[in-house]
C-alpha cells in the first residue's frame, strides 16, 4: 500500500483560492492531508472545493466559546481521499484540545492512524507550550500511530542528527520538545527527513521567523511505513498565502506487496 500525506499550516488570513489550488495541483492517489490553522469559513470553502471521499474538523468537536478569542478559532482539518474515517478525537487532556486532531482512516483492508497537531507558541504562551508538547507525548507514549504530522515551532536550531537538535527554552530547558523530537522523545516515530538525508546538501525549511529560515514543520512515521519520497515546498506555500511550506510525503507500506503507480513527485523535491 501507498498513501501521500501532505503536512500544511494554511494561514488563518490566507486567500483560500489559492490554498485549493496548490493542493489539487498536489493530490494523486490515496492521499490524507492535514492542515493547520483553519477557520471555519475557509474550511466551508474547501471542503466544498477538493471532493474528500471523508474528513474530520476539530472545531467541529470543540467549538469556540462565547467570549473565545481568534486563537480559539483555529481548526485541524483532516482530509481523506479515497478512504473512510472510522474513528476521530481530540486529545482532552491538551491545554487547547482544538489543536490536536487524531483520525483512524480506512483504505481497502488498511486502517492508518495519524495525529495532527499544531504547537502553541512559546512568544506567546510561555510554559503552555511545554504543557501541550506534555499531553502529546503522553498520548504518543500510551497510543499506536503510524503518523504524525505538525507545525512544531521548533526546533531553535535544526540538524541532520537527532542528537544535534537545540529546542527553545519555555521555562523547561527544552526538555518538552525532546520528548517528542529529540534524544529523549518517548515514541517510535522517526522524522521522515532521516529517512532522506543521504539525498540532501542542505536542511529543508517550512517557515521564516523574523529573517531566520527553519524547519517547524514535520511528518513523523512509523517503522512500518518506508519513505518513497518527501518535499517541502516552501516557495509554493508562499505563493499560496500561507507562511509555511507545504509538507509532502510518499509513503509505502514496509510489507505491502503492490507499489503506487501513479505519478512521481516532482524532480525539484529535494532543495
Amino acid at each position: 500500500m501507498n498513501i501521500n500525506l501532505v503536512q500544511w499550516n494554511i494561514s488563518y488570513n490566507c486567500k483560500s483560492d489559492k490554498i485549493i489550488n496548490l493542493l489539487k495541483e498536489k493530490l494523486e492517489g490515496d492521499s490524507v492531508i492535514c492542515l493547520q490553522e483553519v477557520l471555519q469559513s475557509n474550511k466551508e470553502k474547501i471542503v466544498k472545493a477538493l471532493h474528500q471521499t471523508d474528513y474530520a474538523f476539530s472545531l467541529n468537536i470543540r467549538r469556540p466559546g462565547r467570549f473565545d478569542g481568534k486563537n480559539r478559532k483555529l481548526g485541524l482539518l483532516t482530509m481523506s481521499f479515497g478512504g473512510k474515517i472510522t474513528e476521530f478525537h481530540l486529545i482532552e487532556r491538551s491545554l487547547f484540545p482544538e489543536r490536536t486532531l487524531f483520525t483512524s482512516i480506512k483504505f481497502g483492508g488498511e486502517e492508518i492512524h495519524i495525529l495532527s497537531f499544531h504547537s502553541l507558541t512559546g512568544v506567546g504562551y510561555k510554559r503552555g507550550k511545554s504543557s501541550q508538547f506534555a499531553s502529546i507525548a503522553e498520548y504518543l507514549y500510551d497510543n499506536k500511530v503510524d503518523f504524525f504530522c505538525c507545525d512544531a515551532n521548533e526546533p531553535s536550531n535544526d540538524s541532520f542528527e537527532i542528537s544535534e537538535l537545540e529546542f527553545w527554552d519555555n521555562g523547561d530547558k527544552g526538555k518538552y520538545p525532546s520528548l517528542l523530537f529529540g534524544e529523549e522523545k518517548v515514541h517510535r516515530l522517526e522524522d521522515s527527513l532521516y529517512s532522506v538525508k543521504d539525498r540532501l546538501t542542505e536542511l529543508p525549511i517550512s517557515h521564516r521567523t523574523g529573517k531566520t529560515l527553519r524547519r517547524y514543520d514535520f511528518i513523523y512515521k512509523s517503522r512500518d511505513w518506508k519513505v518513497e519520497k518527501l518535499e517541502y515546498d516552501y516557495d509554493g506555500g508562499v505563493e499560496a498565502t500561507s507562511d509555511h511550506a507545504l509538507v509532502i510525503g510518499n509513503y509505502m507500506a514496509v510489507n505491502s506487496e503492490t507499489c503506487f503507480q501513479g505519478k512521481l513527485l516532482s524532480a525539484n523535491v529535494f532543495r
